[in-house]
């Protein structure tokens, strides 16, 4: 199936601002009809749902790039891809952990501040 920029950018949640700013960084590939307008497919659909779960990851923007030019070359990138993802999966780890320990944190101070008011009640 194909779309429009406006029906694409309601299906995938982003403006067409947004998607005009990734084709031009090289992030995503568009067709274009005889009249140079851009023609979106599922193709298109899936690759930028998987973008925006690498963006989701904290992958920068020049990761990223990366990324998509490696895929765009074929299959002979497929190792720099793997490195590059694996090399990401163990920083959003470590983030992950982080997070953890923030929010045990998080929740010690609440249950603090609830004990506490909780005596000022009683």
């Amino acid at each position: 199936m194909t779309y429009s920029i406006g029906e694409f950018s309601k299906l995938v949640g982003l403006s067409g601002y947004t998607l005009r700013f990734y084709e031009k960084e090289g992030l995503i590939k568009v067709n274009r009809d005889e009249n140079n307008v851009r023609i979106y497919s599922d193709e298109n659909k899936l690759w930028i749902e998987s973008l925006l779960h690498l963006k989701n990851t904290g992958m920068s923007l020049k990761d990223m790039k990366r990324f998509a030019m490696w895929g765009h070359m074929g299959d002979k990138t497929m190792e720099e891809r793997l490195d590059l993802l694996r090399n990401h999966r163990k920083k959003v780890v470590e983030d992950l952990e982080k997070l953890r320990q923030s929010l045990e944190h998080l929740d010690k101070k609440i249950d603090f501040y609830e004990n506490e008011l909780g005596d000022c009640f009683s």
